[in-house]
């Protein structure tokens, strides 16, 4: 006789939007509040988010060859695989920078989605906590308690700052690119911009259907 297996299966559960898409919607406002000015970035990203010790060449043969290595079976049984872990860095770029971008935090999350590792840059984490040298790592439970804090950060004033800079110098780069046009090119050209605004709020809108 056939064992039975009790489990039930909920394949309509999409309650947690991917992490990603949730700072890429912020992405979208932030485009269209600063008129592509400051554009919000969402990449994947590879290598360590978390701070770390780095062994020298000497100090990591010295490490061999003075201790012998234990090896847990663990680490080879539960998630294995590239997809177990998921990573991202969420930064600010200017067009009109092209060399510039700043870094706000990283993402992390497994299969499970939720709860989503956030690292924070430690300036923005400092104002966050309302103390200097506070923790960085933040770890939201929800897709709600991600866009809260993501909302926080953008909201931040050191963020806030940052972004008014990159506002201020490209539109003196700006004016300096438009000197030399005329009244009707120079609004033919700001018009241009904003289509190119609206295209790409749009663009990420249907992505989204």
């Amino acid at each position: 006789m056939p064992c039975k297996l009790n489990a039930r299966y909920d394949f309509k559960n999409d309650n947690e939007e991917a992490p990603e898409a949730v700072l890429e919607d912020i992405c979208t406002q932030l485009n269209g509040i600063t008129k592509a000015f400051v554009k919000g970035n969402v990449k994947e990203f590879e290598g360590p988010i978390e701070s770390y010790h780095l062994l020298s060449g000497m100090a990591s043969l010295a490490a061999a060859m003075g201790r012998t290595e234990q090896v847990d079976i663990q680490d080879e049984l539960g998630e294995i695989g590239e997809e177990a872990s998921l990573k991202f860095e969420f930064f600010l770029s200017a067009p009109q920078i092209p060399n510039y971008k700043y870094r706000i935090l990283f993402l992390e999350y497994g299969i499970r989605t939720y709860p989503v590792k956030v690292v924070l840059e430690q300036g923005i984490a400092d104002e966050l906590n309302g103390e200097e040298g506070s923790g960085y790592i933040y770890e939201p439970e929800s897709r709600q308690e991600l866009e809260e804090l993501l909302i926080r950060v953008i909201d931040s004033k050191k963020v806030t700052d940052i972004i008014q800079d990159l506002i201020t110098v490209s539109a003196r780069r700006l004016r300096k690119q438009t000197k030399d046009m005329s009244r009707q090119e120079r609004i033919d050209y700001y018009n241009s911009r904003g289509m190119e605004v609206h295209k790409e709020i749009q663009a990420k809108k249907l992505q989204k259907i």
